[in-house]
């Protein structure tokens, strides 16, 4: 388990900086030391990502423990990297809406809006099923954001999750995503050559189709 000592940083951009990049590796628990500001900061952003925190104190000094394996234990995922000519805000605010989704999954035969930030996917695969995918996103500084869809829904038998994590930073005069996706569920090795095929058309098509929107 990763141990951070973050109790001498005292700018709190820096801190969060630190702490968002470090739930970016592949580390699934990792404990961070901090002041007060320190724990509130690292406990909103637990709460908007999804993911289990832990506290304790002890003489001022709060260690927090995020998990992150709730929800990718036993899944199966795969990554990509690209560039697009557009700045980190831009990127950001054009990949919140989950309908870019249906540019790269076949599966995906339909997404509609619930309210702010909830939407409803269609999908039609081995089996067929509607479920709510909720939109999460985190600003870093006006050059580094995260995006994270994440969907799960209870049908008979069985649960389905799954979900994608976009890291968005400034690159050159452009933005670089590194975009996740992942899947918990029945025919998760099917589910796997599946999530290969979308990550490649993804990095085929977004670039383009970002510009345009």
């Amino acid at each position: 388990m990763k141990e951070i000592d973050l109790t001498e940083e005292k700018d709190a951009n820096v801190r969060k900086f630190i702490v968002v990049q470090n739930l970016q590796s592949d580390d699934t628990e990792i404990v961070f030391k901090v002041d007060k500001d320190g724990k509130n900061m690292i406990e909103d952003l637990c709460h908007e990502l999804e993911y289990e925190c832990e506290e304790y104190e002890k003489d001022g000094v709060y260690s927090v423990k995020i998990k992150k394996s709730t929800e990718v234990k036993g899944s199966v995922s795969d990554a990509t990297d690209f560039l697009v000519p557009l700045p980190p805000k831009s990127v950001n605010e054009k990949i919140l809406n989950p309908a870019i989704l249906t540019l790269f999954i076949p599966q995906i035969k339909a997404v509609s809006s619930i309210r702010e930030r909830i939407y409803l996917l269609r999908i039609k695969w081995v089996i067929s099923w509607d479920t709510p995918l909720t939109v999460y996103s985190v600003k870093l500084d006006d050059n580094r954001y995260i995006a994270r869809y994440y969907a799960s829904q209870k049908i008979p038998l069985f649960v389905v999750s799954f979900g994608f994590d976009f890291y968005i930073m400034s690159e050159g005069t452009g933005s670089r995503i590194k975009m996740k996706e992942w899947y918990k569920g029945p025919f998760k090795q099917l589910a796997k050559g599946e999530i290969e095929k979308h990550l490649k058309k993804a990095k085929e098509v977004l670039p383009e189709f970002l510009i345009k929107i």
